[in-house]
């Protein structure tokens, strides 16, 4: 009786396990769509408007106090769930090899990754616009949804959380 009490607690763990590993990665996606959908707005934004209305070439400030809080926001739920960080790093890894096996198979757009690839998704958003404004939105989106991971996944490797 106690081997079989002892199988099923160790089977409910797991379940539950399982359970907290999946929710991790819905927030996950669902919060990278969010700020997907956010920044494609604010590049919509910049694209067209004139150039004598545009007063900068940056995000706008609104804008960015919003990304920079859910970046924030997913930076927290990482670190509190350190139980959970070896499928944060898949997830991350995995979801940066998806975005980019998408972008690189044209030739254009695997150029344009290499030109961006540095840049900081917030202080050089101008910049990236003008590198992706002649893309289709499509691939538009692969691209900003790669940028975030990759700018999420860098920030968690200066805090040490999951390595370089």
């Amino acid at each position: 009786m106690e081997i079989s009490s002892k199988k099923g607690n160790k089977d409910a763990d797991d379940a539950i396990i399982k359970e907290k590993n999946e929710k991790i990665k819905s927030f996950l996606d669902k919060y990278i769509e969010f700020l997907s959908v956010n920044l494609q707005a604010e590049f919509n934004r910049i694209t067209c408007s004139p150039l004598d209305q545009l007063k900068t070439n940056e995000i706008g400030s609104k804008i960015k106090d919003i990304i920079e809080e859910h970046i924030a926001r997913v930076l927290f739920l990482i670190e509190r769930e350190e139980s959970s960080i070896s499928v944060v790093k898949e997830y991350f890894s995995t979801n940066l090899q998806n975005y980019y096996s998408r972008i690189s198979g044209d030739d254009n757009a695997k150029k344009a990754l290499q030109e961006i690839f540095e840049m900081n998704l917030l202080h050089d958003f101008g910049q990236i616009v003008d590198r992706l404004c002649n893309f289709e939105v499509e691939i538009i989106d692969f691209f900003l949804k790669y940028l975030i991971v990759l700018n999420i996944h860098r920030r968690l490797s200066r805090r040490g959380i999951i390595p370089k």
